[in-house]
């Protein structure tokens, strides 16, 4: 409810630049889902800044986008040119349990996923990760998961 006063306060004078600091952290999914329809709505009448690290808020509105990480700017630019620099680089890989340990320890794993036949990871990897393991197209989190490597920033 804060974040909704924030906001409407925020609005009452029609500005044309909108800077909002993680504004969907703590909200229920259904509250984040209808805040993240509101900051794309928005978007299209003003310039709207938006400070997070939930990626899924950045895929909802964002046409340009900055990553920083230790105080550089890694990237600028569209989300889909993030996404490209990491394509060949995705891979979907199914692991006993008793494998996830040491696949975390070496790997970049954007995900996991309890299945029946082992943990199904989504790995970002210059190389296929181990046998098995199929290249998949990146999302914007394996990009940015990617850029992160590359610079040693993770």
């Amino acid at each position: 409810m804060r974040q909704r006063v924030g906001i409407a306060q925020a609005l009452l004078n029609d500005p044309q630049l909108l800077i909002v600091d993680e504004p969907t952290v703590g909200l229920d999914p259904e509250e984040r889902l209808r805040f993240r329809h509101l900051i794309t709505d928005l978007a299209g009448q003003r310039l709207v800044i938006l400070s997070t690290h939930i990626v899924s808020d950045i895929e909802a509105s964002a046409t340009t986008l900055a990553v920083m990480a230790k105080g550089r700017r890694l990237f600028h630019g569209e989300p889909e040119a993030l996404v490209a620099q990491a394509r060949g680089h995705a891979w979907d890989w199914t692991v006993p349990e008793a494998a996830l340990a040491e696949a975390r320890g070496r790997l970049a794993i954007s995900s996991s996923l309890r299945r029946p036949d082992g943990i199904r990871l989504r790995v970002v990897s210059a190389d296929a990760p181990g046998p098995g393991a199929i290249e998949v197209e990146p999302s914007l989190e394996d990009a940015y998961l990617w850029l992160l490597d590359r610079h040693g920033a993770r």
